[in-house]
């Protein structure tokens, strides 16, 4: 397990925030977004305190990234696209690891791949004025595969991805609709905002909000789906399709937050932590 999802479990099984553990270890919000999305590590002070505030120590909170770093280098591609208007962006995915999407305060596309083998990866960028095609394919399909994809926030109409991943991370985003097409295994959402919509038939997923603010939309086959937000979260729920439901829901009719359950044969559970 690498050191960004310990330190979210860890978060997790204690019941903090992340900005109730910012605050612990006297640190940003950002600090902690920005650890749990592999975005960067702790210094060795606030290693220290992590490790003491969960009872752990440094070498097991780090041990993964030790072994990793010993055993291989990842290489990194990187690509990047200017754009000075706002776009519908549809983009493709070959099976692949984990796929984070961010903001870039820069206005351009960036395409930044983390892989110990990069030759495998290919990537095509249409630019079709309204609308921009991303299609990256990897041929060797590389489990540790990292694909992060930086849009300019202003920018985005709406997103399309279709894929099949292991672990889809939306970070500080605010954004009207984005719809994602595959399988997928973990939905992990951190201070974004806006609706987004999972296809994802016959498979299980699990989706984890640090805040929730917005709409879910899960349209599904024959699967479960645990979703989990914040405590005291303020939400309606919407039931459709045919022998769905609901388990754990806390439905207030009055809720601008929408969680939405469409398909056949399948139930979401609520998880509040």
């Amino acid at each position: 397990m690498l050191f960004s999802e310990k330190l979210r479990m860890l978060r997790k099984e204690k019941g903090y925030t992340q900005e109730e553990l910012a605050e612990k270890i006297n640190v940003s919000r950002q600090a902690i977004t920005k650890w749990e999305s592999n975005e960067g590590m702790p210094d060795i002070e606030n290693l220290k305190q992590i490790s003491n505030l969960f009872n752990t120590t440094i070498d097991e909170l780090i041990k993964e990234e030790k072994e990793i770093s010993e055993e291989r280098v990842k290489e990194v591609l990187v690509k990047e696209l200017e754009i000075d208007h706002s776009k519908h962006f549809d983009i493709k995915i070959s099976r692949n690891f984990e796929v984070d999407i961010l903001p870039n305060e820069e206005e351009k596309v960036k395409i930044v791949i983390e892989s110990s083998n990069k030759d495998g990866f290919k990537i095509k960028l249409d630019d079709l004025y309204n609308n921009l095609d991303i299609n990256i394919k990897n041929s060797k399909g590389y489990e540790d595969s990292i694909i992060k994809l930086y849009i300019p926030e202003k920018y985005i109409d709406d997103i399309e991805l279709d894929s099949k991943l292991r672990t889809l991370r939306i970070t500080d985003l605010e954004i009207e609709k984005l719809e994602y097409d595959g399988a997928l295994k973990y939905l992990i959402v951190n201070n974004s905002k806006g609706k987004i919509v999972l296809n994802t038939s016959k498979s299980d997923v699990e989706a984890t909000y640090d805040k929730f603010d917005g709409e879910l939309e899960v349209n599904t086959i024959n699967s479960t789906t645990r979703v989990e937000l914040p405590k005291d979260t303020i939400y309606k729920t919407v039931l459709k399709g045919i022998k769905n439901r609901f388990v754990d829901e806390s439905n207030n009719e009055d809720a601008t937050n929408i969680v939405e359950l469409n398909g056949i044969n399948s139930k979401l559970i609520f998880i509040e932590k």
